[in-house]
């Protein structure tokens, strides 16, 4: 074991400061590292269950790391429940452009069995929705919609206009690599 590692504070600016957690390495090997943190531990925004933060560490100083937003997931657990039997699911990615990066947002929606028509219906509706209400959004804003299920309910109430829709969320939203 290298006699320069020890455990470092990982606090997240954009995010109020919060305490994140603790990483276990060198300062020479933090930078890039990514940490993940529960979004249920939000207690001020009443997350929904299940959504973990990944955050990408930026800077090391003295004993504390600077770590920036990289990505949103939601767990296998979640995704399992939210598809059953006789439905049609619908599974999409939309590429997105948010400040400077741009982010894959992946999607799922369950449907009653459907014809073909419909189910390329709903398609088209969600890559427009996600598209339009993304256009000009901060990145952290978006987290912030996803995890207290702001932007499922705006898509699902729309979707819903089109065919009755039994799920609309969002699993994942990621760099594009």
């Amino acid at each position: 074991m290298n006699e320069n590692s020890a455990w470092f504070k990982v606090i997240a600016p954009n995010f109020d400061n919060i305490d994140i957690g603790d990483i276990f390495g060198t300062e020479d090997n933090l930078i890039g590292r990514r940490i993940s943190y529960n979004a249920s531990e939000l207690k001020e925004l009443k997350p929904r269950a299940g959504y973990r933060i990944i955050f990408k560490v930026t800077s090391v100083k003295d004993s504390e790391c600077k770590a920036e937003l990289d990505s949103l997931a939601l767990s296998h657990e979640q995704i399992s429940r939210l598809t059953r039997h006789n439905v049609s699911k619908i599974d999409m990615t939309v590429p997105v452009k948010l400040g400077e990066i741009s982010y894959m947002v992946k999607l799922l929606c369950a449907i009653n069995k459907a014809q073909n028509r419909y189910r390329k219906a709903v398609i088209a509706e969600t890559r427009s929705f996600i598209e339009s209400e993304l256009k000009d959004a901060k990145l952290k804003d978006v987290f912030i919609d996803i995890i207290t299920n702001k932007l499922q309910n705006k898509l699902h109430k729309k979707l819903n206009k089109i065919y009755p829709t039994r799920v609309a969320e969002i699993r994942m939203v990621s760099p594009k690599d």
